[in-house]
């Protein structure tokens, strides 16, 4: 009998947390943001919370958690391309299963999660990518010191709140942010994320909405 994906069984497996472990210590070590269990747990809900506020099904929503946990697995083995390496160390792990739809679905999700020029493939795709480039949570940061931090790094510091609010009635997904502009100013913060920000925009089309950014509750896009 076969036995079916789920979240659950994602999260707990060992070698999946190992993956994830080893990616944020070799991070951690470039001193890059954190890219373990938080982040991918945030995006997991992320992804799942915005396909249910939309009236996506169960099944959809869990399968869109499942691709969002396991996106950045394959940092493992390099940044460079880390979807295209996710996706094949997620199809070596379910390779004892019959493949069925549920596993592409998955698998083009994750593997598509940096393709930032195209629309993302399916709805669940969409979730990931919203899940993941949302994620510019101050507790992300390696250290509280502001010395010698890159663009990069000086926007997640800024970050002091960050909010994912769908509106299913308007057909609106809203990122607000909170942002210290003693830290990083705005136009800080539109010069790195300009990329994310539209592939953002894309994701929400494919889920039928309309994207939005408030910055210190004025309103961007």
């Amino acid at each position: 009998m076969k036995q079916e994906l789920s979240f659950e069984s994602i999260r707990n497996n060992k070698e999946i947390q190992t993956y994830l472990e080893f990616t944020d210590a070799a991070f951690a070590q470039m001193g890059y943001k954190e890219h373990g269990q938080s982040h991918a747990l945030y995006s997991a809900e992320i992804a799942e919370q915005i396909l249910k506020y939309l009236g996506y099904t169960k099944r959809e929503q869990e399968l869109a958690k499942i691709a969002a946990y396991l996106h950045d697995i394959g940092n493992i083995i390099s940044k460079h391309e880390h979807d295209q390496s996710s996706a094949v160390m997620f199809l070596n792990f379910v390779d004892n299963r019959d493949f069925d739809e549920e596993v592409y679905a998955v698998t083009s999700a994750i593997g598509c999660h940096e393709d930032k020029d195209t629309d993302p493939v399916s709805p669940i795709a969409a979730a990931l990518v919203l899940g993941d480039k949302t994620d510019v949570r101050h507790e992300r940061l390696r250290t509280e010191s502001k010395i010698n931090l890159d663009k990069h790094s000086r926007v997640i510091a800024a970050c002091q709140k960050v909010d994912v609010v769908v509106d299913r009635e308007e057909k609106t997904i809203a990122l607000r942010l909170k942002i210290d502009t003693s830290i990083c100013s705005v136009m800080d913060y539109f010069e790195i994320f300009m990329a994310r920000t539209n592939y953002c925009r894309r994701a929400s089309r494919v889920l039928g909405c309309n994207f939005e950014l408030y910055i210190n509750k004025d309103k961007f896009l």
